[in-house]
């Protein structure tokens, strides 16, 4: 068993019973595909809704949503996982600044991650995003189950 933690612009993936993938998300998307029959899942952990820059790096998996979100998937199938067979879950995309020149950063991540994910055909089946707040959130990966605390302590299991 083991805590697998998310970085910023980072994703993992596990199929080892036991082990828990965690991250700390603001207006970040924490992006979960999982496939609850082979006890396997990944986590993406998007700061970005896209890159501006082509000359921007890419040297972080996770950092940009579209990107993110197929090498997830590209990650799952490797894995053995079916297309058929996946699920995802959201959390974060909180409006953390309230300057209006972020232009909502954390709206503009969900509304690509959401994209990303019906072009693959992955049905998000829970959510708890958006708000002004920060969340932690864990993961099972044997289940796919996970618990989000926000930063007032309220926690829940989605």
């Amino acid at each position: 068993m083991a805590r697998i933690v998310v970085k910023m612009g980072e994703l993992e993936v596990s199929d080892r019973a036991g082990d828990i993938l965690t991250a700390i998300l603001g207006s970040c998307v924490g992006v979960l595909i999982y496939d609850a029959g082979a006890g396997r899942a990944g986590m993406a952990h998007v700061m970005l809704p896209e890159r501006i820059d082509p000359n921007a790096s890419l040297d972080k998996r996770g950092k940009y949503a579209i990107p993110a979100v197929k090498e997830l998937y590209r990650e799952m199938l490797g894995r053995g996982s079916k297309p058929a067979a996946l699920a995802a879950k959201l959390s974060g995309g909180a409006r953390m600044f309230s300057d209006n020149n972020l232009q909502n950063i954390g709206e503009r991540n969900l509304e690509m991650v959401r994209y990303a994910l019906g072009k693959l055909g992955i049905k998000v089946v829970a959510e708890r995003t958006g708000g002004f707040k920060g969340r932690n959130v864990s993961v099972d990966v044997a289940t796919g189950r996970m618990k989000v605390r926000d930063a007032d302590g309220k926690e829940e299991i989605i």
